[in-house]
């Protein structure tokens, strides 16, 4: 019986547009938390996020009624980006495509109305990336992944271009086996991803400092630190490195999902950027995952990208930037690029 539910059960997900899925009964999540406990003793525990690590790892803090964890990934892997051509940025690969949480979401509310029309499911909670579960500890914890050295979760045979997502079911359903590797380490014997990190963000396998990563500062409030500027290289949202070096990743298939083909990047040209309206910012970035920033934070991530590439030509559009940008962050990244372009 339980075989024949899981088979029904995987007719469901795949149907409702998942790669790839794993069940558990819907219990705390342990593995990750000693090492949440370390980061917030070191300091490197996120300020963006829930304090409680505990309340993060138990699936019945969300829904109190939760009895079963459907742990989901969607590949996103469209293809190598390529070399950056000058007086462009790039956008991390999970951006280029329509914007992942609707994306999942439609599909979670798809899979939700089957699970209570089938499998007599009343109560469903859905999670992507929006709820303050860490998704990566679930997926781990199901056996849908493993996790490597890059902190990323690694799901057979997509590697870590994977979006996650999960529903908390109030009916019980047969757990499926765990596949591959259960703990918080490197999947392939190599450190890559630790060797290549660009800020040292990367500690070691499976422990990073989030406040140094490049794909946080690209999207963080304020000015970027100086010290991180010239390491931004041509990075205008977010940053692969981790995972392009990774040899696991460089087997994996291309995605058959459409929605996640590039709408934008996957270099971007600069100089447009800079006298976007945010009229024009929505109708270019609207649907993607990089719209929730606004147009100041890639106005300014811009403005140091052309400091790095030592873009001369961009120095009377960075000079006007300087003097006039109704945005004092954005003001202030133009004049550190004209500075460093002397």
């Amino acid at each position: 019986m339980s075989a024949q539910v899981l088979k029904a059960l995987g007719e469901a997900v795949f149907q409702a547009g998942f790669d790839a899925f794993a069940v558990m009964p819907a219990r705390p999540s342990k593995r990750l938390l000693p090492l949440l406990r370390q980061a917030q003793e070191e300091g490197r525990y996120p300020d963006f996020v829930d304090q409680d690590v505990e309340k993060r790892l138990d699936p019945r803090k969300l829904q109190p009624s939760a009895k079963t964890v459907i742990a989901l990934a969607v590949s996103y892997n469209t293809g190598q980006p390529g070399p950056v051509p000058p007086l462009h940025g790039t956008i991390s690969r999970y951006a280029w495509g329509l914007d992942y949480h609707r994306v999942l979401g439609r599909r979670l509310d798809q899979l939700i109305s089957c699970l209570q029309e089938r499998f007599g499911a009343r109560e469903c909670t859905k999670a992507v990336d929006t709820s303050f579960l860490v998704d990566r500890a679930l997926a781990v914890e199901a056996g849908l992944g493993y996790a490597g050295g890059n902190c990323a979760v690694y799901v057979p045979p997509y590697g870590s271009w994977v979006f996650l997502g999960e529903v908390l079911v109030d009916v019980e359903l047969p757990a499926t086996s765990p596949k591959g590797q259960g703990s918080w380490s490197c999947p392939v014997d190599c450190g890559r991803c630790i060797k290549a990190c660009p800020t040292g963000a990367l500690l070691a396998p499976g422990k990073i400092n989030p406040h140094i990563c490049l794909s946080y500062l690209t999207q963080m409030s304020g000015p970027i630190p100086l010290e991180f500027r010239s390491k931004l290289g041509s990075r205008l949202w977010g940053c692969d490195t981790c995972q392009q070096v990774c040899p696991v990743n460089r087997e994996a298939p291309v995605t058959r999902h459409r929605e996640f083909a590039p709408l934008v990047g996957p270099h971007v040209p600069l100089l447009p950027l800079l006298s976007l309206s945010n009229r024009e910012f929505q109708e270019q970035f609207g649907q993607t995952s990089v719209a929730w920033r606004g147009k100041n934070i890639l106005q300014r991530n811009a403005c140091l990208i052309l400091g790095n590439q030592g873009a001369r030509a961009a120095l009377p559009i960075l000079k006007k930037t300087a003097q006039g940008h109704p945005s004092p962050l954005v003001r202030e990244a133009a004049e550190w690029a004209v500075a460093k372009l002397g």
